[in-house]
């Protein structure tokens, strides 16, 4: 189990959430921490000591106040805390729930674990820790079961150009002359309807307003 946990979060009743958990593991030394700026000097000054934080717990969000911050959000510290302490590990918990972004999250930036903050966050941030300390990655249930083998498609540049074409309120029709005028190719509207049929055979979708109303939940466009 870590012995050494910095938790980054400027929500009281998320921080009690943490709290109950770092309680529960019995960890012995836990900091916790309102601004991503001082997450940083913490795991600074922690390096300079030669006993750095094993683990940094974060939000992603963070509320602007009368403080200037340089780093903006959670994302911003875990690449920061990184780059200068790369053998870190890393929990999000945090709203999101985007499952694309999430992967991002795990193949960007290479965290270990992700749990989304809900009726049974307390709990499934103890199993993220538990696991993240075996070396095994986590993820909320909550998302994993929408990241599903028959959601799996794999979506090219030229997928999301007419998605997203779509979803700006282009008609198919027009979609065409518009590739022509982005020098995309292949620009018709055969090879477009035909591309786009079988994306949505693949997530079983029957119309183009399902399509793009998944891709947009999912954070694809």
């Amino acid at each position: 189990m870590f012995e050494k946990v910095l938790v980054a979060e400027d929500h009281q009743m998320s921080s009690r959430a943490v709290a109950k958990t770092v309680i529960d593991l019995q960890i012995p030394v836990c900091h916790y921490v309102y601004y991503c700026d001082d997450g940083l000097t913490r795991i600074k000054k922690e390096l300079e000591t030669h006993e750095p934080y094993e683990l940094l717990i974060t939000d992603i969000s963070f509320v602007e106040d009368h403080r200037t911050q340089k780093l903006k959000s959670g994302l911003d510290l875990i690449q920061e805390a990184r780059r200068i302490c790369p053998q870190l590990k890393v929990i999000i918990f945090s709203v999101e729930d985007r499952p694309a972004l999430i992967q991002s999250y795990f193949k960007d930036l290479q965290i270990n674990g992700f749990v989304h903050k809900g009726r049974l966050d307390a709990y499934e941030l103890e199993q993220a820790v538990k696991a993240v300390a075996k070396g095994q990655n986590y993820i909320s249930p909550t998302i994993n079961e929408k990241i599903r083998p028959s959601n799996s498609h794999k979506f090219t540049s030229y997928d999301l150009t007419i998605l997203s074409l779509l979803a700006e309120g282009a008609l198919l029709k027009e979609i065409p002359k518009k590739l022509e005028e982005m020098n995309i190719t292949p620009s018709g509207m055969s090879t477009m309807e035909k591309r786009l049929n079988h994306i949505k055979t693949v997530l079983n979708f029957k119309k183009n307003e399902q399509l793009i109303a998944f891709c947009k939940d999912m954070g694809i466009i």
